[in-house]
């Protein structure tokens, strides 16, 4: 098994793609931090894990949190000894026309997709470097790399925030890499294209759900929307020893987006 004997965690894993990604890392071998802010879904997923033979705690934390997320890591490693796998998934939409965005839309999503992912990898790395060993996987998005077009939020757009945090993920993990990679710790992002999860409904009717899926599969190559197993595999490749010299680099799971293309 690729992953065994580790000790990963996974933000935003009581749910969506931070579940799949669980689960694909407890069948690896993993013990896995279901690390999330919804205290039922973690304690659900554990639960889940556990059943089926896996090996799996939770930590519940709110990843905007810097004093949060810097205690809640002191825990996990006080209780599993060392952190070495951290992937950085936890993330929010809020899909709305540039013109009406609020300020209140702008700061969440870059306070959750941005801020959380540096305040997780600022926490984590410590023990990394002192141990000489990690794995970070930054989760960004094929909005961060291409602006395709869509009506579903109300504009053309309608996600600058998400696509402005999800770019600067994509930098962030470069930088990151330079500072950690003289201690063994590697640094990699993947940036998904669409995929069907809770997310895609938190701010869209079923309707406009459907009219999003309809829309993306003419946007990508492949021509249809891709599965989770499909996009855990390269973040398994990432977090894996297979990917000892690969560092700083960003994979797009996307299918072929002709925005970016």
């Amino acid at each position: 098994m690729r992953l065994n004997d580790k000790v990963a965690v996974v933000t935003g894993s009581a749910s969506g793609i931070g579940r799949a990604i669980a689960d694909r890392f407890v069948a690896e071998g993993a013990t896995i931090v279901v690390a999330d802010f919804n205290a039922e879904g973690i304690e659900r997923t554990v639960e889940e894990i556990r059943a089926a033979g896996g090996t799996a705690t939770g930590q519940c934390f709110d990843v905007s949190d810097r004093e949060a997320v810097h205690d809640a890591t002191r825990q996990i490693v006080e209780r599993h000894g060392r952190i070495d796998i951290l992937v950085n998934n936890a993330g929010i939409s809020r899909y709305r026309p540039f013109a009406t965005m609020s300020s209140e839309d702008w700061d969440i999503v870059l306070a959750v997709d941005l801020k959380g992912v540096f305040f997780c990898a600022q926490a984590a790395a410590p023990y990394m470097v002192e141990r000489g060993y990690g794995r970070m996987i930054n989760i960004s998005s094929a909005l961060g790399t291409g602006a395709t077009p869509h009506g579903t939020a109300g504009s053309p757009g309608g996600s600058s925030a998400y696509a402005a945090a999800k770019a600067a993920v994509i930098m962030l993990t470069k930088t990151l890499a330079r500072e950690v990679g003289p201690a063994n710790v590697t640094v990699n992002c993947v940036a998904p294209g669409t995929f069907l999860t809770p997310m895609s409904a938190t701010t869209r009717t079923p309707e406009q759900v459907q009219e999003h899926l309809d829309h993306r599969k003419k946007t990508v190559v492949l021509n249809r929307i891709g599965s989770l197993d499909e996009l855990v595999a390269p973040i398994l490749f990432f977090a894996s020893d297979d990917c000892s010299y690969v560092t700083g680099h960003t994979i797009h799971v996307d299918g072929g987006r002709f925005d970016r293309m």
